[in-house]
């Protein structure tokens, strides 16, 4: 069974499972999406220790969806549904006295780094958006809510290479980085990453066809990527915007 299959039934039995009267599902309007993401998961601000970026890749943004939309008059409408989301991000830069915590061979260390900096983070996302949906046209609306996200995979790794690291302290003892496994600072903090995510999600629907039609999205995330004990890199949070093309199933 397809995916949008899966997700299709899940809305349906949410739905069917609120409802107290057998014919609520007749008005019930059902829609497979498929979208582009533009954006990923982003710093709120660039720091001063970043002094500059050597390669930025946000690589591919895929999202997935069944969604329902529920009206409750003429222009208002409820709408939901479940989302399988995926992402990532490849940066490079250039830092100045920038706090981390590094591997280099079969040491731990942590301190002031200066130098170049690689991160990289692979994320896979299922969503529940919940929305208030108005009517503008018979085709077009407007949509804004929350959303809910859990995290079904999650990496975030990387290195610290070609620079010097000052154990502890801005003076402490300097130990050289090299560009070579082994001879660079690696780190990996996938179990620092939180599996909850919520936020702000706004958009809007354009029905050009019977049955097929176009969306635009906003989203912001109100908590970061990482826990809030978690101090060794500055805050990101899921911050997007996607387009995509949806189809209407019922």
């Amino acid at each position: 069974m397809s995916i949008t299959r899966i997700l299709t039934s899940a809305v349906l039995a949410a739905l069917a499972a609120m409802s107290i009267q057998a014919g609520v599902l007749d008005s019930v309007r059902v829609d497979a999406r498929l979208g582009y993401s533009i954006g990923g998961t982003l710093p709120t601000r660039i720091g001063h220790e970043i002094r500059g970026i050597n390669n930025f890749n946000l690589g591919l943004h895929f999202t997935v969806a069944a969604e329902a939309t529920l009206p409750i008059n003429e222009r208002w409408s409820v709408h939901s549904g479940l989302r399988y989301e995926m992402g990532g991000m490849d940066v490079d830069s250039r830092v100045k006295n920038y706090d981390i915590e590094v591997v280099k061979g079969d040491e731990s260390l942590s301190g002031i780094f200066n130098g170049n900096v690689r991160i990289k983070s692979t994320q896979r996302r299922i969503t529940l958006p919940v929305q208030a949906a108005y009517s503008l046209s018979n085709s077009v609306s407007l949509r804004g809510g929350l959303f809910m996200g859990w995290l079904t995979h999650r990496r975030f790794w990387g290195w610290a290479y070609d620079g010097y690291l000052r154990e502890g302290t801005p003076v402490g003892a300097k130990i050289e980085m090299g560009t070579e496994p082994g001879d660079r600072g690696d780190f990996e903090f996938d179990h620092n990453m939180r599996i909850m995510q919520w936020g702000l999600d706004v958009g809007a629907d354009w029905q050009f066809h019977q049955r097929w039609g176009l969306y635009a999205e906003l989203t912001y995330g109100f908590n970061g990527l990482f826990k809030s004990d978690f101090h060794s890199v500055q805050t990101l949070r899921p911050m997007y915007g996607t387009i995509g093309i949806s189809y209407r199933i019922k």
